[in-house]
């Protein structure tokens, strides 16, 4: 696999459209990017989604993908916007928690971008543990060195919440008709920001923070089994590989959605190919 030179923090990717992975660099740990357009169809060369990778303080690091909301004017610019005002630097001794950001970026939505709407999901490492924000179907997961889901967070769908209820199961919301209609977004005036509780966050845990375009081209245990897959990048190439795949060739059984497709997969620590 040819190595692209690495990016430098900040980070930040608006209506991408990368040819493969590239890796960031980070004071401690590893990072991956990937960010590309819908493969084909009339807005092929417009991509929705953007992303940031933030160091707003030695120990803080934030990890931010904005999928403007499709079918509704003005999405892209809205995705761009929010991911440009999360990342705008403050004085140190104003680091504005998270939640601040979003709502402040969201009252710029309402008041200067009209129809504008987005989804947003926010993974915050601070030292050696994490706290997760979203609104939308942009989702975050982290899994522990073994594969187990520590966290996995929720569409915010009718869709997401019967799935999260039990009352459909994996692939029944994978394959419903509805699934992609929202009823929590940035740009709403109603907007609610789910935050989880901070986690810990252990040596070789993974996060991988990513927009609808992944999630609904793979299931879970793939997404994880890909993750697994060695170095940083190797993963995620391989999640690449196989949800550009999908999109491109779809198989009976197997989810499929040609969309945009963004993600940022973070290591707390290197994992080197065996010699």
């Amino acid at each position: 696999m040819s190595v692209s030179p690495s990016l430098q923090l900040p980070v930040a990717l608006r209506g991408a459209n990368m040819a493969s992975p590239q890796r960031v660099t980070l004071p401690s740990g590893e990072a991956v990017v990937f960010s590309r357009p819908h493969p084909y169809g009339h807005d092929s060369d417009a991509n929705e989604d953007a992303l940031g990778l933030f160091q707003p303080e030695p120990d803080r690091l934030w990890l931010a993908i904005a999928d403007g909301v499709g079918g509704l004017p003005r999405g892209q610019e809205a995705a761009s916007r929010v991911i440009e005002m999360l990342g705008e630097p403050r004085s140190k001794q104003n680091v504005e928690s998270m939640e601040s950001r979003i709502a402040a970026s969201n009252q710029v939505l309402l008041e200067q971008l009209p129809g504008g709407a987005t989804t947003i999901s926010v993974v915050e490492i601070l030292g050696d543990s994490l706290i997760s924000y979203h609104a939308g179907d942009s989702a975050a997961l982290v899994v522990g060195q073994r594969g187990r889901i520590k966290l996995k967070t929720q569409c915010h769908s009718p869709v997401g919440i019967s799935e999260a209820s039990g009352r459909l199961d994996e692939k029944q919301a994978l394959f419903h008709p509805r699934r992609h209609l929202l009823n929590n977004m940035m740009g709403d005036p109603a907007l609610w920001l789910e935050k989880q509780a901070a986690l810990d966050l252990a040596a070789l845990d993974t996060v991988l923070v990513a927009s609808d375009g992944l999630w609904d081209n793979l299931f879970i245990a793939e997404a994880i089994e890909a993750i697994r897959a060695g170095p940083l990048i190797s993963a995620a190439q391989l999640l690449v590989d196989t949800v550009i795949s999908r999109m491109n060739a779809p198989v009976t059984g197997l989810p499929s959605k040609p969309d945009d497709v963004s993600f940022i997969l973070y290591r707390s620590q290197q994992i080197d190919l065996p010699d």
